[in-house]
């Protein structure tokens, strides 16, 4: 008897591992595993993993303490990629502004370190429980995440850099999947999930939906060449320089006033 249960897991595994071979195929084809080595990483072991626990839960492996171990590392690994994606699709997005890069991987950099490291700290502190930990690391990663994927995209509004259309909707998807984890653990709060419950089915909803996002963004933007950022013409320049000059000058002459410095 065919269950809802049984059929979502199969609708979902299905759904998901097409949509990776399909989205693989154009990112080798194209040669785009070249510049986005990480998130092709990223997909190609979800699709391996995910192809290795659906033969696990067929078979009685899946009752054992070591396919337990196996879902948390596995879990952990492909957390680590999507933050590794996400710094590659970062560099790749600041590298053509230097002052914004240098001041946005500050930024990111600082943010990053403070959350990993409470991160790490209970982890340390408690290396005989590893693995609740491991449960607790990954859901704190997944919270990173989301975090810095909200700054990146408000760093680029800010600055209004121009994001390549393929690099925002992987930041998207990445920030979607991050998203739906937080409110799904509770902000942290639960540190497992029960099979079969609403939660679960939002967790495999939510990499469904990104993994759509991914698809769309490497079918319809990888062949776009990478775009540079728009400078302005000579004249312009020239027009515009000496206004710039005098409103620097102005708020010199301001901040050597409130200084005592005049």
């Amino acid at each position: 008897m065919v269950t809802f249960s049984s059929a979502y897991d199969w609708s979902v595994f299905l759904t998901i591992d097409s949509l990776l071979l399909f989205t693989l195929s154009i990112l080798f084809r194209r040669k785009l595993y070249r510049r986005l080595f990480f998130f092709t990483t990223y997909l190609v072991i979800s699709m391996i993993t995910d192809v290795a626990w659906r033969w696990t839960t067929l078979t009685t492996a899946y009752y054992l303490r070591m396919a337990f171990y196996y879902y948390w590392t596995v879990e952990f690994l492909l957390t680590i990629l999507r933050l590794l994606a996400f710094a590659e699709v970062s560099r790749r997005i600041l590298r053509v502004y230097p002052t914004v890069f240098a001041a946005g991987s500050w930024i990111l950099t600082a943010a990053a370190a403070i959350l990993l490291s409470w991160t790490a700290y209970p982890a340390v502190h408690s290396v005989r429980h590893i693995w609740p930990r491991i449960v607790v690391a990954n859901q704190r990663i997944g919270l990173i995440q989301a975090v810095l994927v909200l700054a990146l995209l408000t760093i680029g509004a800010y600055y209004r850099i121009q994001i390549p259309s393929l690099y925002r909707l992987i930041l998207v998807g990445i920030g979607v999947f991050a998203s739906i984890q937080v409110v799904n653990n509770e902000l942290l709060l639960r540190q497992s999930i029960v099979p079969y419950s609403i939660p679960d089915y939002m967790n495999r909803a939510s990499m469904v939906v990104s993994t759509i996002i991914w698809t769309y963004a490497v079918w319809r933007w990888s062949g776009a060449p990478e775009s540079q950022p728009e400078l302005i013409s000579q004249v312009q320049y020239e027009k515009l320089s000496p206004q710039i000059h005098d409103k620097m000058r102005d708020l010199n002459d301001k901040l050597a006033k409130l200084f005592g410095k005049a």
